[in-house]
């Protein structure tokens, strides 16, 4: 019962600490003090609800009624244990950095305000129970969210809000279908109970109900891949973190997209276990997100852009771990694991980056490398923090990082073996996955070098400006640093912890198959080693040719930077704008609603005078048979009321006319419902 209450707690503190923000007024210190405060108060209720449910036979389990018709469920387990910590402190090294990073900026109750709605939305995600529950807290944090990118106001930031908000509504609404799909063929969408639910529709071999279910699959997952960033959703990245606040930016990266991960996992672990052409579609997608962020990574110039399209290929990376998942069946333990500890590594990674670009950027305000070339050289604690995140995010031994990465890559070896006649398209893959990891060390080199080693312009446009780092923003860059390098060299106490960490999706036999393959793991062997080795080899050419293609000028002391990337392949102007603003409206206006709605005003206006001569046609014949039978008499003694009473027909049939035109505009309206519903029966009817 008090785990339950602790789960409430976790939910509802948040939006209670937004209100006491919102009502601090203009009163920065105070705004600063309630926000900082409130994150670590949410903290120590993370720590009472995880000892709770480590103390407890059960694990807690909380059900808030009547909200949506279905309810709310929370579960605290192995899996949201662990992202409940990556989240509180996320949160926690996001606001302290925040603090100095707005320095005497004013009007800032907005954004933490937002930020603890986007918080306690995001914890909703990670602890939900059932996917209803997931797309409630998962839309609240996308829209909330939607402040980080609009805060400055500028016109650029406006227009990335704009792809970010466009992006996370189609995608949210397209989910919702896949939900309620899923929900009408299962009945359930707890996710203890979709495993079985989902696997007895694949037992029965109905080809109606099993192409329902991928249809179903394909708009959950492309709800999901929106936020993680996966291509070709990903174009909101590169949009909204050079014009975000960096520590919203480390959010943004390090743990929303996490959310969208989180929905993968489900598909692949619950939904679609053991079902070989989703997991393929998943790690194909994976390869061309992996692949292209890289590459837009390399070609870029700015700071957080170059972070943001590192995050596409970070996320293009676990998407590989997840799609192996179904391919490897029983067989997963090395993929799901990497999988999993890579979403971990990766928000520490981005936590530590843009904390240290955040510390850049308060001081300097620019984000372009040729401006801030040199900017770190006399900053030696900043250095070796941001050295830590990017030699993490590289896969360089003894830092976290290439324990997830191994592990992945050891899966992918795995499966070649077993592929058969695919094992020529995933040995492809697999180097397509060395050379990946080889750029992402290449354009990581790029920004440390430019920024911490390469000498600075005599008329550097930072010259004289203030360099000084609080000792706050020191320890937030500091705890996610000090981690990548814990789990790097204790790598047996980081990956036995897996096995708790899967408790979530597995059952205890098999979470106990998967302790005993971590035991035995080598990550230290020569084939393992042999990866990293290779792929850091691939960076370092790739490093060289950076420093030879995409500079000019003094090559080895203080190049230019260029970025040679065509401005015109850009996929949302090229693509997705113009559908949207042009090709979409022309189609709907100009061919479909005009042609659909001239034709339902003739089919009605037809249908409308057919019915009205039969109605007129039907009175007058009404009155004719009793002007003949009833008052036959009266038409033969001429009586007065006779003559009336052909006036009156004489007057019924000009009301007629003037009726059925109304009656037509009205028939046309009930047509159009009418004609909506008739689709969706033949639907239920021929599915």
């Amino acid at each position: 019962m008090k785990g339950n209450v602790f789960l409430l707690l976790l939910i509802l503190w948040p939006f209670v600490s937004s209100l006491f923000i919102f009502l601090s007024g203009a009163d920065k210190k105070r705004t600063e003090r309630i926000a900082l405060s409130s994150v670590v108060e949410e903290a120590l209720i993370a720590v009472a609800a995880i000892w709770l449910s480590v103390r407890a036979d059960g694990m807690p389990y909380l059900t808030v009624p009547f909200v949506e018709g279905f309810g709310l469920s929370f579960r605290l387990d192995g899996f949201r244990i662990v992202y409940l910590c990556v989240t509180v402190i996320m949160w926690f090294s996001s606001t302290a950095s925040s603090l100095q990073y707005f320095g005497d900026a004013k009007n800032n109750v907005r954004y933490y305000c937002l930020s603890m709605w986007t918080f306690a939305a995001t914890l909703g995600v990670f602890i939900s129970a059932d996917l209803l529950t997931t797309f409630t807290f998962f839309e609240i944090m996308s829209l909330a969210s939607y402040a980080y990118v609009a805060h400055t106001e500028k016109k650029e930031s406006m227009r990335a809000a704009e792809t970010y908000l466009a992006v996370a509504v189609i995608g949210g609404l397209v989910m919702l279908m896949g939900l309620l799909l899923v929900n009408h063929m299962t009945g359930t969408l707890d996710m203890s109970m979709l495993k079985k639910a989902c696997s007895e529709i694949f037992a029965s071999g109905d080809p109606a109900k099993i192409k329902a279910l991928y249809a179903a699959g394909g708009c959950i997952l492309f709800g999901f891949g929106a936020k993680a960033g996966m291509f070709p959703l990903h174009i909101w990245l590169p949009k909204a973190h050079p014009v975000a606040p960096a520590p919203a930016s480390a959010l943004l990266s390090g743990v929303l997209t996490k959310c969208g991960i989180f929905g993968v996992l489900i598909l692949v672990l619950e939904i679609f276990a053991e079902n070989f052409a989703f997991g393929f579609t998943v790690i194909l997608l994976g390869t061309v997100t992996m692949l292209l962020g890289a590459i837009l990574a390399v070609f870029s110039v700015d700071l957080k852009r170059t972070l943001a399209c590192s995050s596409v290929s970070q996320i293009g990376f676990i998407l590989i771990g997840c799609g192996l998942i179904p391919l490897l069946k029983e067989e997963c333990t090395l993929a799901m694991s990497g999988a999993m500890l890579y979403m971990v590594n990766h928000s520490l990674f981005k936590l530590t980056l843009f904390l240290c670009a955040a510390a850049i950027y308060m001081n300097c305000h620019m984000l372009n490398l040729n401006d801030l070339k040199g900017y770190g050289r006399d900053i030696p604690l900043l250095k070796v923090m941001f050295a830590v995140g990017a030699l993490g995010i590289s896969g360089v031994p003894m830092l976290s990082g290439y324990v997830s990465k191994t592990l992945i890559h050891e899966g992918l070896v795995e499966y070649i073996h077993e592929a058969g006649s695919l094992a020529p398209l995933f040995k492809t893959i697999e180097i397509l996955f060395l050379v990946s990891g080889g750029m992402t060390f290449a354009y990581m080199m790029k920004i440390f070098h430019a920024i911490f080693v390469d000498r600075p312009d005599k008329d550097c446009k930072y010259a004289g400006k203030d360099k000084s780092i609080s000792a706050l923003t020191y320890v937030s860059i500091g705890i996610p640093a000090a981690l990548i390098l814990l789990f790097g060299t204790a790598p047996k106490l980081f990956v036995n912890g897996v096995a708790v960490l899967m408790g979530s999706f597995n059952t205890a036999e098999y979470e106990h198959h998967q302790l005993e393959v971590l035991k035995g793991l080598k990550l230290f062997s020569w084939e393992n080693l042999k990866g990293s080795l290779i792929s850091l080899g691939i960076g370092t050419v790739f490093f060289v040719l950076i420093r030879l293609w995409l500079t000019e000028g003094d090559r080895r002391k203080s190049p230019v930077y260029l970025n040679r990337w065509p401005a015109k392949l850009d996929l949302e102007e090229l693509v997705y704008r113009p559908l949207l603003t042009g090709f979409f409206p022309f189609i709907f206006r100009h061919l479909c609603v005009d042609r659909i709605l001239k034709g339902i005003w003739k089919c009605t206006m037809a249908v409308g005078e057919k019915l009205g001569m039969i109605l007129g046609n039907t009175f007058a014949g009404i009155v004719d048979l009793m002007r003949v039978h009833v008052f036959k008499d009266l038409e033969k003694k001429r009586h007065p009321k006779l003559d009336r009473m052909k006036r009156g027909y004489i007057k019924t049939e000009i009301y007629y006319k003037i009726v059925s035109g109304a009656l037509s505009f009205s028939l046309m309206l009930i047509c159009i419902g009418l004609t909506g519903t008739l689709i969706y029966l033949l639907y239920l009817m021929f599915r």
